[in-house]
């Protein structure tokens, strides 16, 4: 017997439900994943923007002090030039040093705070690749609930002849009208054709 009114409707209920279903599983994988994608960024350049401007910060202070310690060391021989006072220009070369090895060690933190911008936990790049790896290994999912809702749709197109049709033919053939039939069309004149 072929499918009902009723039956066919109820089962295109079923697939628009299917449907809805699978575009509430689509938005809600875009949308945890967008979230974390976000975050990701926003964490990468935050830690970047932090690192690079007390980097900055400290390269300026770097180089004030370099020119404190420049013109320091000119007075130092300026003074030295006069008086010929060794120990003097020795103590300002002493406490030249000092401060150029605070220098060094603060140089080397910052290019620490910098090598981590460089070499981050998770780069931009990788935050898109993680981000189109999830999509991809969510997009399964919804190519299987896809699968169903094509398959319900399968189903429902019935393009077979109603099995009360066969019956019908079979019938007629069993009582033997189909030779009326066969005869009454046999009788027609070719070239007209029934109205």
């Amino acid at each position: 017997m072929g499918r009902s009114v009723k039956s066919a409707k109820s089962s295109i209920k079923e697939t628009y439900q299917l449907m809805d279903s699978l575009q509430e599983t689509v938005r809600n994988d875009i949308k945890s994943n967008i979230s974390s994608f976000e975050e990701s960024l926003r964490t990468r350049l935050i830690d970047a923007e932090n690192a690079i401007i007390e980097s900055s910060r400290a390269r300026e202070a770097m180089v004030a002090g370099i020119i404190t310690m420049r013109k320091s060391i000119e007075k130092a021989q300026r003074k030295f030039s006069r008086n010929n006072n060794v120990e003097d220009l020795r103590t300002t070369l002493l406490e030249v040093a000092k401060d150029i090895s605070r220098l060094k060690l603060a140089n080397d933190k910052i290019s620490d705070s910098i090598s981590m911008v460089l070499h981050p936990n998770m780069s931009a790049v990788e935050a898109v690749e993680k981000f189109a790896f999830d999509l991809q290994r969510f997009a399964g999912s919804w190519e299987r609930i896809g699968r169903e809702i094509d398959q319900s749709i399968s189903e429902l197109c019935d393009d077979q002849e109603p099995s009360e049709l066969v019956e019908l033919e079979a019938f007629i053939s069993k009582q033997g009208y189909d030779k009326l039939i066969q005869s009454q069309e046999d009788s027609k004149p070719s070239g007209v054709e029934s109205e």
